[in-house]
């Protein structure tokens, strides 16, 4: 008698993410869609849902979660790694809120937009001490009891009201992490670190980033891209008349 030998491969991993939170979604009324058409991956747990023997197509994937916005994105395999091809959805909550968390938003028509975050300046999780650059290594003090348990962070430089975003690939102790790229602004030690919320835009100029209304005061220096150009704003979540300008 043969045995049978089914193998299965790994096509694609996707990670939800809240976006308020940076944490992961767990909400499990969640539907996924490939080029327009219906399909179910499995769920890992913890966000995360695995896409099996369904082949490397780039493909269109829209994922709908109830209490966040749509989200959509092109899934280009030539971006991802081969071993492990994995791809994050950064849902927005949408405005009544997910959880039963209250939100507040900022959204508007920029012709040229290409992308829109954020960083709390009020909400910093740690202060930068020191930068080993050969070895990407960034040395960090008053980490909260927390940690840095995300991945997308922005270093404020507060004289110049910007940042430099990062992404953390291995924490190295508690007041250690290694990033993924070397510094390329100066800055000054003690400049603070806070976890990046993304925003979504789309081709004709429309943009939308929303916060959790959870404090007393809601100010973010909001980073944006428009064309080639990278831009800061400070918006208080709580009065955005303005608009991104």
């Amino acid at each position: 008698m043969n045995a049978s030998v089914i193998r299965f491969r790994l096509d694609l991993l996707v990670r939800l993410i809240d976006t308020a939170t940076g944490g992961s979604v767990e909400e499990r009324n969640v539907r996924f869609f490939r080029d327009g058409k219906a399909v179910r991956p499995i769920a890992r747990g913890g966000g995360n849902y695995v896409f099996l023997n369904c082949g490397r197509e780039d493909f269109e994937l829209e994922v709908r979660v109830y209490g966040y916005d749509p989200f959509r994105m092109p899934v280009r395999y030539e971006a991802l790694e081969d071993a492990m091809p994995v791809t994050e959805a950064f849902l927005i909550p949408s405005e009544n809120g997910s959880g039963g968390h209250p939100v507040l938003g900022l959204s508007g028509c920029l012709p040229g937009i290409q992308s829109i975050q954020a960083v709390n300046v009020n909400a910093t999780c740690c202060c930068i001490s020191e930068f080993d650059e050969r070895r990407r290594i960034m040395k960090l003090f008053g980490v909260h009891r927390s940690g840095m348990d995300g991945i997308y962070y922005g270093l404020i430089h507060p004289d110049r009201q910007d940042y430099e975003p990062f992404a953390v690939q291995k924490e190295i102790g508690k007041d250690s992490v290694k990033i993924d790229h070397p510094l390329k602004e100066p800055f000054s030690v003690n400049a603070p670190i806070s976890r990046i919320i993304f925003g979504s835009v789309t081709d004709r100029g429309d943009y939308c980033i929303r916060v959790r209304d959870d404090r007393e005061h809601l100010l973010h220096l909001v980073r944006y891209v428009v064309g080639d150009e990278t831009r800061f704003q400070m918006v208080d979540f709580h009065r955005p008349e303005s608009g991104l300008l």
